[in-house]
């Protein structure tokens, strides 16, 4: 019992540690990347814009980000803190990276991965989400995105799924990609081997959570009215878009900047996962990336880090763990 005690708080230290010194490090590197000017007009102009509500089809519908950075701006400006603006920016990036590392690490503990693995792979997303600002602003709403898909992950592992209502009402105002969270808990009670009872509770949470999003979804647009649609460099989701992001260098580039060889090391460690991260993959993975090579552009990589702190990081390190288990025992 005392041993257990002192490795739960040996692992709160540390997290708690690593998830301060990664968020600065990582925010230092975006911003440094970006520069401050940038931050001052163009994140400022994105960020007007969506306060004023003309800031075009999908943005004008992630508004949840831009909300709440509204009240740290308010907040600065109250401080008198100069330049206050690019300082919110700045603060409520460091809290969002704060916070996917936090929960990254508590996500990564329920897999049973090893504080060493667990804090590997903390470091893995550290410099993915360091190096993956491709033709990007700060893109708060993306990194909400991965906060909001940990949480639902630890809610459902926990099996409470009464949280994930809740969390979808915040999921969806951020934004449309938040719509598998509800189908990664249905999916988990029934493909996850659990009771009766289990299952018909996530049926229904599933139900009231799809319900809440179409409901935010359809609402925000009717709000906001029609948006011009802001295409991908000129390229309108649909094949054309698939053969440009294939054929573009800077597409596989950017992949392998961001994401490395985990996809791949986390692929062929597969019958290593526990259930749930099998489960977990076939709900996102395929969804995920087919839709985005379909309507984004992949060089901007950000939109991957999903799939790398949800899937690829615990898959590739629990194959690691195991690969080494097996040499030991042989």
């Amino acid at each position: 019992m005392t041993d257990r005690l002192a490795n739960k708080k040996l692992f709160w230290i540390w997290l708690l540690v690593a998830a301060i010194l990664l968020s600065i490090a990582s925010v230092y590197a975006q911003v440094d990347y970006l520069g401050l000017r940038f931050l001052k007009v163009q994140q400022a102009k994105v960020h007007e814009q969506m306060l004023q509500g003309v800031a075009g089809n999908p943005w004008q519908y992630r508004v949840l980000a831009d909300l709440a950075v509204e009240q740290f701006i308010k907040l600065f400006n109250k401080a008198g803190v100069s330049n206050p603006a690019v300082s919110a920016f700045i603060a409520f990036r460091f809290l969002q990276n704060l916070l996917i590392f936090l929960f990254a690490g508590i996500y990564y503990q329920k897999l049973k991965l090893s504080l060493h693995a667990n804090l590997l792979g903390l470091s893995v997303l550290a410099w993915g989400i360091s190096y993956s600002l491709y033709n990007s602003d700060l893109s708060f709403n993306v990194y909400f995105d991965i906060v909001f898909y940990l949480v639902a992950a630890i809610f459902i592992l926990d099996k409470r799924f009464v949280w994930i209502p809740p969390l979808t009402v915040l999921a969806a105002f951020n934004r449309e990609t938040s719509v598998l969270i509800p189908f990664m808990m249905v999916c988990f009670a029934y493909f996850g081997d659990t009771q009766k009872e289990t299952k018909r509770s996530a049926t229904l949470y599933a139900a009231g959570s799809l319900i809440i999003f179409g409901t935010i979804f359809f609402g925000l647009r009717i709000y906001y009215g029609k948006q011009a649609f802001l295409t991908a460099d000129g390229f309108y989701p649909g094949l054309s878009l698939l053969y440009l992001n294939i054929r573009r260098g800077v597409t596989w580039e950017q992949l392998l900047i961001t994401l490395g060889i985990l996809p791949f090391l986390a692929i062929f460690a597969y019958s290593n996962w526990p259930r749930s991260l099998k489960i977990f993959f076939w709900v996102i993975v395929p969804a995920w990336f087919g839709i985005h090579f379909l309507a984004a552009l992949i060089a901007e990589t950000r939109l991957l880090l999903v799939p790398q702190a949800l899937i690829f990081i615990p898959g590739a390190f629990l194959g690691i763990l195991q690969g080494g288990n097996k040499e030991n025992s042989s």
